[in-house]
């Protein structure tokens, strides 16, 4: 039998005992606790990551459709109706003021909505027909309209000089029998060898716009001042003088009073004054708002009017697009989700319209996801 004293030393363990008991349950809780509030944080971050990657998507396949449905208007409307549609859509047409696009800012889509801008590749000057891919030599009609166009942007003459001297350097390639790196004032294959990060010259035709990046003499306020006037898509040098905008007008102008290649014509070349360029390319911007369409015939015989000679109607042969429709568009498409904080979805596509079997068919060339 326990004494009194043995009763209570048990008593004092058994309290002891349920102390600790209730230190470890309150150590338990707060950890459960802990747990639960991590739980309930991630699920809402999981909710919120899948809620995003949703809208991602969704606003990734609205610019698709503001491309797709580009394509198809490209496919069933001449380039005359165009400013027309995106009129009656609440776009701006600047078809008039000498710099074409349609564009289409607010478009409803299911739940989103799409802006779309389409922008005549043709409308300016392409950097690839500078040098002939066959022949390896410099066409001096573009580098006429590259040296004009880049003084008429107000880029730095030297800084001009030595790009475009390095773009021929760039684009020309190892022929049998053609000169390659031709231009000694410009960037060479050896120059670019002994950079700090080297890579090899391209000795070949541009693939995208940003590609000139890489050529000695550009710059990001040199790219940014002239990149929505050139072009590296279409096959040859035409120039769509239905929407070129008014620079890009004017150097084709003093282009056309060059020959192409050297030796190339009769008696001596001279240069077309920047007043008579101007005011025939005013002319032709002016034609526009009542003929949106102009063929090579009516750029010649508005050229016909300033210069009576004929000399510069003459070389817009070799420069001026004969259809005055282009082929070639870049597509911008924008996808939207969204009121407050919408989620957005960039596409660039370049499309190619052709004709196939009596069938018009437009074609993607190139696509990027931004």
């Amino acid at each position: 039998m326990k004494n009194k004293y043995q009763i209570k030393n048990d008593t004092r363990n058994r309290d002891q005992e349920k102390g600790i008991v209730l230190v470890i349950v309150i150590i338990i809780i707060a950890v459960l606790m802990i747990l639960v509030t991590d739980l309930i944080y991630f699920t809402q971050i999981d909710t919120e990551i899948s809620s995003n990657t949703r809208d991602e998507i969704k606003a990734r396949y609205i610019a698709k459709s503001g491309v797709h449905v580009a394509a198809g208007t490209l496919k069933s409307r001449p380039l005359e109706e165009l400013s027309t549609l995106t009129s009656a859509l609440g776009g701006q047409n600047e078809n008039l003021e000498g710099f074409w696009a349609i564009n289409v800012p607010y478009f409803p889509v299911g739940q989103g909505n799409v802006s779309v801008t389409v922008t005549d590749e043709r409308s300016k000057i392409n950097l690839n027909s500078l040098v002939g891919r066959s022949t390896n030599k410099v066409d001096r009609q573009v580098l006429t309209e590259l040296t004009e166009l880049f003084r008429l942007l107000e880029v730095d003459e030297a800084k001009s000089a030595r790009f475009i001297s390095s773009l021929i350097n760039w684009t020309d390639a190892p022929l049998d029998g053609a000169e390659n790196d031709q231009d000694a004032a410009g960037a060479n294959g050896s120059f670019y060898a002994s950079l700090e990060n080297p890579y090899n010259i391209k000795d070949g035709p541009l693939d995208t716009l940003q590609e000139i990046r890489m050529i000695d003499g550009m710059d990001d306020e040199f790219y940014n001042r002239i990149k929505d006037y050139v072009t590296v898509f279409p096959r040859d040098k035409k120039i769509n003088f239905s929407t070129a905008p008014k620079a890009v007008i004017i150097a084709a102008i003093k282009g056309s009073a060059v020959s192409a290649i050297e030796g190339q014509g009769e008696g001596g070349e001279e240069e077309v004054d920047d007043d008579v360029a101007e005011q025939i390319a005013d002319l032709i911007i002016e034609e526009r708002k009542e003929t949106p369409i102009l063929t090579q015939q009516k750029v010649r015989d508005i050229a016909k009017k300033v210069d009576e000679t004929s000399e510069i109607s003459a070389g817009l042969v070799g420069v001026a697009l004969g259809s005055g429709e282009s082929e070639i568009f870049t597509v911008r498409a924008v996808g939207s989700l969204g009121e407050e904080s919408p989620t957005k979805r960039i596409i660039e596509a370049v499309l190619k319209k052709s004709r196939r079997d009596q069938e018009v068919i437009v074609d993607i060339v190139t696509w990027k996801e931004l």
